[in-house]
């Protein structure tokens, strides 16, 4: 399937800050390459992107679209200045009959892609992505295109009506029927494409898709855009966060990625550099004849389970996630574990000189790996909402939390010990729910 991106405006609001618009950086990539990497992960990997405002640097800065695993061709509107729907219209004989119709400034998550892509269309119709939340968190309500639906067809669409249920989120699945609307309402001398919306309407051939809940964004104005950064971070947390993570680890390595976006560091660097963090945890623990030592571990785990954070949240934020990378972080977190455990385990026997210090260490470490092997399953079944999330979650965010705080107060045996037990009841308490998860998703 091709996608049509709309970048032939000026985007006045912005201008001084940045322009053009489309190229505007948020987080280390451009707003346009968010628009095609995200349509990418939905499967389109044909684009048509109309330009015209600075369209050589656009077109000098985004290619032909090797560099994003796409293929892109340019479309230039000499007359841009007159209105969105002019752009749209100048890309009626580059397009299949049916294709996608996305703006340059509207960040989206690919899940309305694919559910967009799965509705099958009437013959000459159109269908665009609504959003029923008016509440404005996410657009600012006094210039984002309002809609009056009923019965999910669109009755009325545009900037000024009075009366609306619901906002255009400028994501729309076309069919040719867009150009033939747009043509009327051209040779009217009304150019946007809300006027050639309101011709398909008045028709009965545009359709709506109720997205709300899902993740976009208008990157409108500066207020837009510091809006657009605070979603996407926030849109960083999941699902399958632990205590420690959700309230303490997450706060911070958000902070630390939003800033390394700035600079060439890639996902797999701050797994290695969370993972040195980890050694230097070990060797300072397995030093550990003095206070001084032992605190030092404690920090450098606790150190290492933030960043551990942020390889995850700087692949999101800049399409950069792989499986080598997600099979990296798995490796090498079950490596960091055993070796923290281990100089802790040393630490302890060191003050105590007592063998039974060894067996306690050894179950913390089982229990550890068993801990992180359900876990896959774990989370897989949550995050599919199969589980319910109620209850403490005994992850590495807060394996790693206890290590920190048995470190702090110089009590390596009872956090060892706390760990043996934690970790070995809630391995054998997954067993147990997954049992019955399993039972009941094959509805025995």
């Amino acid at each position: 399937m091709q996608a049509l991106i709309i970048a032939a405006g000026r985007g006045s609001r912005m201008r001084q800050r940045f322009s053009p618009k489309p190229l505007i950086t948020i987080f280390g990539l451009r707003l346009i390459e968010r628009i095609i990497l995200r349509a990418k992960s939905a499967g389109i990997k044909d684009f048509k992107i109309v330009v015209g405002y600075k369209a050589k640097k656009i077109i000098e800065t985004i290619g032909n679209g090797e560099k994003y695993g796409v293929h892109i061709e340019y479309i230039y509107n000499h007359e841009w200045e007159k209105g969105n729907g002019v752009s749209v219209y100048k890309a009626k004989d580059f397009l299949d009959n049916q294709f996608l119709l996305l703006m340059s400034d509207h960040l989206f998550d690919d899940s309305i892609l694919k559910k967009l892509k799965e509705v099958k269309l009437k013959n000459n119709h159109c269908v665009l992505c609504v959003d029923r939340n008016l509440k404005g968190e996410r657009f600012n309500l006094e210039d984002v295109t309002k809609v009056w639906m009923d019965n999910n067809k669109v009755k009325t669409i545009g900037k000024e009506i009075g009366k609306f249920n619901a906002v255009d989120t400028g994501i729309f699945m076309c069919t040719h029927a867009i150009f033939d609307a747009l043509e009327k309402s051209i040779a009217k001398g009304d150019y946007s494409l809300s006027a050639g919306n309101q011709i398909l309407s008045d028709e009965g051939k545009l359709e709506t898709l109720d997205i709300t809940g899902y993740f976009w964004v208008d990157v409108d104005d500066e207020a837009a855009l510091k809006k657009a950064k605070y979603v996407l971070l926030q849109h960083l947390n999941k699902s399958t966060d632990g205590p420690i993570s959700r309230n303490l680890n997450r706060k911070l390595s958000i902070r630390i990625s939003s800033r390394l976006t700035k600079y060439a560091i890639t996902p797999n660097q701050l797994t290695l550099f969370s993972f040195a963090l980890a050694l230097l945890s070990a060797l300072f623990f397995y030093l550990g004849k003095h206070y001084s030592m032992i605190v030092l571990g404690g920090v450098m785990a606790q150190l290492s389970s933030i960043f551990d954070g942020c390889d995850g949240e700087i692949a999101r934020l800049k399409f950069a996630s792989s499986r080598f990378g997600q099979w990296l972080d798995r490796i090498l977190d079950r490596y960091a574990d055993g070796f923290i455990l281990l100089g802790m385990t040393h630490a302890a026997w060191l003050s105590l000189s007592a063998k039974f210090v060894w067996v306690i260490g050894f179950t913390a470490l089982i229990g550890s790996f068993m801990n992180s092997y359900t876990a896959i399953q774990y989370d897989e079944l949550l995050s599919k909402k199969l589980l319910s999330a109620r209850g403490l979650r005994v992850g590495r965010d807060a394996r790693l939390f206890i290590v920190f705080m048995g470190a702090l107060f110089n009590q390596l045996l009872p956090a060892l010990l706390l760990l043996a037990i934690l970790t070995n009841f809630e391995s054998l308490r997954r067993v147990w729910v997954l049992r019955y998860a399993y039972q009941s998703s094959r509805g025995n």
